[in-house]
């Protein structure tokens, strides 16, 4: 009789353990995923064009590691000053049918450029980055 009480509770433990681990791991694609796009618009150079090519590595990182890992997938590039960010979203796998998690990644970093040792150089210049 104690198991019979017991074994639903168990499969639930079971299952909400499986759900953590699957939001854990499609934190860590969508991070990856994030990093990657980051470095592609980081040494793009000055000017148009490198958003389409950061969001699209991006999103072909996650589709490649897995496809169904996340759902409502949302890749968005930005820049701000002299960095250049990636951030990848979308949903995790649902195991337990009334948990829906959403993952959310950033990555940033300075935008790779001839910067001199004179003078300001202190932000890349229109048509500076190669």
């Amino acid at each position: 009789m104690e198991w019979a009480l017991l074994t639903p509770v168990l499969i639930l433990v079971m299952l909400v353990v499986v759900q953590f681990t699957m939001v854990f791991h499609a934190r860590h694609v969508a991070l990856a995923a994030a990093q990657s796009g980051a470095r592609v618009a980081r040494t793009a150079p000055a000017g148009g064009g490198w958003e389409e090519a950061a969001t699209a590595k991006a999103a072909g990182d996650v589709r490649e590691i897995g496809p169904e890992l996340l759902s409502d997938l949302s890749v968005r590039a930005g820049e701000s000053g002299d960095e250049r960010w990636v951030e990848v979203s979308g949903y995790a796998v649902t195991v337990v049918p009334f948990m829906k998690f959403h993952v959310s990644q950033r990555s940033r970093g300075p935008i790779e450029c001839f910067r001199p040792d004179v003078g300001d150089g202190v932000a890349c210049e229109p048509g500076a980055a190669g």
